[in-house]
This record gives C-alpha cells, sequence and structure tokens, in this order.
C-alpha cells in the first residue's frame, strides 16, 4: 500500500474532544490505576467545602439571630469546619497527586512513542507526511504539557460543572431572574471566547510555518556538519537575520492572537461586573421587602459569588480543552498509524526453523517500485533468482536503484507491483518478525548503542550471548584480535555521548564489527553493503578471504562499486537506471563489449592513475627529504 493513502485516510479521521479525553484518562489508568481515582475525588469534595463555606456564615447569622448560645455556637461551628476540612483535604491530596501523575504521564506516553517508532514498518519513517505526525507526537511525549493538563482539566472542569448545577438549582429555587442573570452573562462570555478560539485556530497555520523555521535555524547552529559552512563561507549573519525575521512575525502572530483574548478578558470583567451589580441590587430589594431574611440574604450573595467562581473556572478549562485535546490527537494519530506488514499468523515456528537451517532461495518477480509522490520509478520489471548457496553481486552506479531494491529485499518497502519471495513463498506471507529473522545487512550507515561491545554483537544480554558463535564469527569478520586486545573484551562501553569511558575504533575496525555483528545472527540470507569501503587494502583481501567461509549454508548478496571487488562473486547482476541490464560472472562480463566490461575498464583506469600518484607522490617525498638532509634542515 502507498503511504499517500494512508494519509489521505488518516486526513479524514477526527478526534473528537470528549473521545480524547476518554482516552487520556484511559491511559492515566494504564500508567496508574489510582490515577483514576484520585480524579474521581477530586469532583465532590471540591464543591462540598465550598458549599459548606457558603452556608457557614448564614448558619452563623441565623444562631446569632436566635441569640443560641455560646456552646451551641461553638459546637455547630466546629463541626462545619470539620466537615470543610476533610473535604479540603481529601480535594488538595487527589489535587497534588493528579499534579505529580500529570508531570510524569508523559514518561508513559513518551514510552509508547519510542515503542511505536522503533516498530512502525519503516518506509513511514521516510514519509514526509508521516514525519510531521512524528514530530508533533514527540513534542507532546518530550514536554507533554498538553496531556499533563488534561490530567487536571477534566476532574476541575467537572467539580465546576457540578459546582455550577447544585449552586444554580439553589439559586433558581429563590429566583429564576437571578440565575437568568449571571446565566446571560456566562452566555455571552461563553460567544467571545469562542471568537477568540477561532482567531486563534486561523492564525495557527502561520506560527507554526514561522516556528519550524526558528527550529531549524536553532538546529542548524548547533549542528557540527552546517558549523562548518557557516564559518567557511561566514554564513552567520545571514542565518542571525532570518532567525530575527522569524520571531518578529512569530511575535506579531503572538500579538495578533493576544489582542483577541484581552478583547474576551475586558469583555468578560465587564458583564461580570453587571451581573453582579444586578444580582445584589435583586437581593437587597428582595431583604428591604422583607422576601428573605438576613441571614437568606448573606447564604445568596455566597451562592452568586460561588456560582460565578465556578463558572469562571469552568471557562478557564474550557479554553484550555482544544489545546489539550490537539495534544492527545497527536499521540493518538501517531500510535494508531496502522501497519501494512503482517503482524499475525505466519509461516509457523517449525517451518521457520527449516528455513533458517539452511540457505534460501530468492526470487523477485517483475518487481516495480515507485516512491510516493513521484512519477518516475526507481525500480523497473526486476526480474532475477538466486539460487540457495548463490554468492551475487550487485552493481551499480549511485542513482541505479541499489539501495531501493534492498530496502526491498529487507522487507522495509513493500514493491508497487510484483512480488519478493524466499523458497517460493511470497514474503507477505511470512509475519514481519519472521521475515526479519532470515535477512541479516551490513548497512553503510549502521548504528552503535550506547551498550557493551558483546550486547552491540548479539543484541543480547551477555548471559544470553552464544560464545561458540561469537568466537566464530569474530574470527571470520577480522574482528578477534581487536576484540582481545581490549582490557574489558566484551564489557567494553561504546558510544562516548553516554558512557565516558568508552572506546572508540577506527574505521576499519568498526567495518569489521558490524560484519561480525551480521554473521552472528545467522540468518540464512545475507546483505553486505559496500563491507570494505572503510578497509585498508590487506583487511580487504582479508575479508574476501573470509567471506566463501563465513557464508557456508547461506545465500549471499554482495554490494559494492568497486567491480574488481566482486570477483569471488558467484554472479554480477548490473543495475542501471532502475533495471537489471547485465548478469553474468566477472570473466563472462569482460567478454565482449558488455556496460560491465566499459566500467570496469574505467574504474582500472582510475585507480591505475591513483597507483601512480601515489607513487609518484612517495617518490617526490622521498627526494624531498634526503635534499633538505643534504641541505641540513633537519640538523640541529
Amino acid at each position: 500500500m502507498l503511504r499517500s493513502h494512508v494519509f489521505e485516510d488518516r486526513a479524514k479521521r477526527k478526534y473528537g474532544l470528549v473521545s480524547n479525553y476518554i482516552y487520556n484518562m484511559k491511559a492515566g489508568r494504564e500508567w496508574d490505576r489510582k490515577l483514576f481515582w484520585a480524579q474521581i475525588l477530586m469532583i465532590i469534595p471540591n464543591v462540598g467545602a465550598s458549599l459548606l463555606g457558603t452556608f457557614l456564615p448564614s448558619r452563623l447569622v441565623t444562631d446569632l439571630t436566635a441569640q443560641v448560645g455560646v456552646r451551641q455556637l461553638l459546637l455547630e461551628t466546629g463541626l462545619i469546619a470539620l466537615a470543610m476540612w476533610l473535604c479540603s483535604m481529601v480535594f488538595n491530596i487527589a489535587l497534588d497527586y493528579c499534579d505529580l501523575m500529570g508531570d510524569l504521564i508523559s514518561t508513559h506516553y513518551a514510552g509508547k512513542y519510542a515503542q511505536k517508532a522503533m516498530d512502525v514498518d519503516y518506509d513511514y519513517l521516510e514519509d514526509a507526511e508521516f514525519q510531521k505526525v512524528s514530530g508533533n507526537a514527540w513534542r507532546v511525549a518530550r514536554y507533554g504539557q498538553g496531556v499533563a493538563h488534561a490530567v487536571l482539566a477534566l476532574p476541575l472542569f467537572l467539580s465546576s460543572m457540578v459546582g455550577v448545577l447544585v449552586y444554580g438549582f439553589l439559586l433558581i429555587r429563590r429566583s429564576v431572574i437571578l440565575l437568568l442573570a449571571v446565566s446571560a452573562s456566562v452566555g455571552i462570555s461563553l460567544w467571545l471566547l469562542a471568537i477568540a478560539r477561532k482567531r486563534h485556530s486561523q492564525y495557527y497555520e502561520k506560527l507554526q510555518r514561522s516556528a519550524r523555521r526558528e527550529s531549524y535555524i536553532s538546529a542548524q547552529a548547533a549542528d557540527s556538519a552546517a558549523g562548518k559552512d557557516i564559518r567557511i563561507y561566514r554564513l552567520m549573519d545571514w542565518f542571525i537575520g532570518k532567525y530575527d525575521e522569524s520571531l518578529k512575525e512569530m511575535g506579531k502572530i503572538y500579538g495578533a492572537i493576544h489582542d483577541w483574548y484581552v478583547f474576551r478578558n475586558i469583555s468578560h470583567a465587564f458583564l461580570q461586573m453587571i451581573m453582579n451589580a444586578l444580582a445584589f441590587g435583586l437581593l437587597v430589594h428582595m431583604l428591604v421587602r422583607g422576601e428573605i431574611t438576613p441571614a437568606e440574604f448573606v447564604f445568596y450573595i455566597g451562592l452568586v459569588s460561588g456560582f460565578s467562581l465556578y463558572f469562571e473556572e469552568a471557562l478557564r478549562q474550557i479554553m484550555s480543552f482544544n489545546n489539550t485535546s490537539a495534544s492527545i490527537s497527536y499521540i493518538r494519530e501517531f500510535l494508531e498509524t496502522k501497519d501494512t506488514w503482517n503482524r499475525g499468523e505466519g509461516v509457523g515456528k517449525e517451518r521457520l526453523e527449516q528455513f533458517r537451517s539452511r540457505a534460501v532461495k530468492l526470487e523477485l518477480r517483475n518487481v516495480s517500485f515507485t516512491y510516493p509522490g513521484s512519477e518516475v520509478p526507481t525500480l523497473k520489471n526486476i526480474s532475477a533468482v538466486i539460487r540457495p548457496g548463490e554468492k551475487v553481486a550487485l552493481i551499480g552506479l549511485n542513482g541505479a536503484g541499489k539501495t531501493t531494491l534492498v530496502k526491498l529485499i529487507c522487507g522495509f518497502y513493500h514493491p508497487t507491483e510484483g512480488e519478493i519471495l524466499l523458497n517460493d513463498i511470497p514474503a507477505q506471507e511470512f509475519n514481519r518478525e519472521e521475515y526479519y529473522s532470515l535477512v541479516s545487512v551490513l548497512f553503510q550507515d549502521s548504528t552503535l548503542l550506547a551498550l557493551t561491545l558483546d550486547e552491540n554483537l548479539t543484541g543480547q544480554p551477555r548471559e544470553k550471548t552464544d560464545r561458540q558463535r561469537l568466537k566464530r564469527t569474530l574470527d571470520l569478520s577480522g574482528f578477534a584480535d581487536v576484540y582481545e586486545g581490549l582490557a574489558e573484551k566484551g564489557d567494553t562501553l561504546l558510544v562516548k555521548e553516554l558512557n565516558r569511558n568508552s572506546t572508540d575504533f577506527s574505521g576499519g575496525e568498526r567495518q569489521k564489527m558490524l560484519f561480525a555483528r551480521t554473521l552472528y545472527q545467522n540468518a540464512p540470507l545475507v546483505i553486505l553493503d559496500e563491507p570494505t569501503a572503510a578497509l585498508d587494502p590487506i583487511a580487504e583481501n582479508e575479508l574476501y578471504m573470509n567471506y566463501g567461509k563465513a557464508m557456508e549454508n547461506k545465500t549471499g548478496i554482495y554490494i559494492s562499486h568497486r567491480l574488481s571487488s566482486t570477483r569471488f562473486c558467484d554472479r554480477i547482476l548490473l543495475l542501471e537506471h532502475g533495471e537489471i541490464i547485465e548478469e553474468g560472472t566477472h570473466e563472462g562480463l569482460l567478454r565482449g563489449k558488455t556496460r560491465y566490461a566499459e566500467l570496469f575498464e574505467v574504474q582500472s583506469q582510475y585507480y591505475k592513475e591513483e597507483v601512480e600518484r601515489k607513487r609518484r607522490s612517495a617518490f617526490m617525498d622521498d627526494v624531498y627529504r634526503a635534499n633538505a638532509g643534504e641541505r641540513g634542515v633537519f640538523d640541529e
């Protein structure tokens, strides 16, 4: 399936606000079961404490008017205060717990992000649309403000709405007009908020463009590769100018957004003032006419104030809902990305072991591939059969399609047309993990992890390492001497960024180590992509000598730009412009006027000239040193 279709489907998918908050609550429960109950406990005690606080002054006025005794007055006051304290304590404990877990739940999402990023079908990682989705999700998981706020926002909103309903019910019992005055104020305020939010969303895309530009410039400023160009070509002033332009543009957008919210807040405050004046005036009028007692007057003043405060809190949470919901949407969109590789039943464990026990047959049957968004196919009708145990060299100039073909064979891409088969079984009939276990690859751009050397070589904890297999692969790769020469041997730490006492290897040593890692996997199909690129001639010849022994009972694909290095392969496939244009043995292809012979001659001439230049350079350097010595240049 082409990823463009996947993203068209995703673009149509909408995540509702309620759906997002339910999703986040489920994630919170998965992260910490106590978090769900803490959120529930925030709702009722908050309203209970507030309502008791509203009732207490009224009760005191009633008792004082009735001239009750001091003992009874203190008892009633103490009981109400104790109930208020208990409600407040429960609320604050739940609030603090939710606040703490809200800060930590981003680590839950970060873990899910990392798991998904490492597990998602590989071709997504190179898709521009998916990279945007991934970037948005990473920012949410990394910084977590949206999802962290959601943990508090929902219970605070629900608590506020319970307060609105309770206080509203008590108010409407006395006066519908009183409730309508407050509700009208809130309704207009919500309308103004909706306008501000709409304006905010209209500015958002512009803001994102400027933010991406600013982020890119910041990243380039600290990048070592870009740093060389910035200094040599004196690009600093240009970069700073572009950075300032981005900041100014962001400042204007933020200013416009801020102005709309200022307008809404001023309008809300003005409406609140009018509402309070109407409510208090109505209550005073009712008190003067004897429709309510002084105690009721105090109580209803508290109700109006409490109703207003709960509406204020509800509005504040509503204001945050869209941003918070957008953060959750980013996470969901990323985590719910549907893979196209088979993740279910495959060929089965028993059959898979049979595959792994001997070399496999690889067949490419009319394989074509076109990258999403491109109209020109990178590979066109590739058909080839690599027999079990055969060692085939895949060669071609840059841009011929070798890397794409390797990724198709590895299962990283799916052919646009045609199919790939292992032992006559289509690749899609294997589940993904089964297929990956049958292929081992030495990539040009392989990665080392901040683990021990043995863990990097085997991909397993030390106690699970097959020492005999490891020793054999170290010998065959030529890395054994380096390995044995290390003080900590397999326990040597790698990657200095995380391990200060780690060990670095030269380019050639690293290449041998990666070759050993490839062999240790013991897969029946082995692909070597430019394995001698960093090796000196002696080490390169050693690899050739060991290659046949290392590939016993395996099918091999060897990729190289050096045509002379393919002699030890059984067959050569020459790829050009996405098609196999020639195939045969090294000697056979050199006979006659073939494209391979032409390229071989060009390369041979280049290497001859390179050798001659080195010989002359060495000779001239020796002459110079001899003459300099005669002139006494090195004399003390």
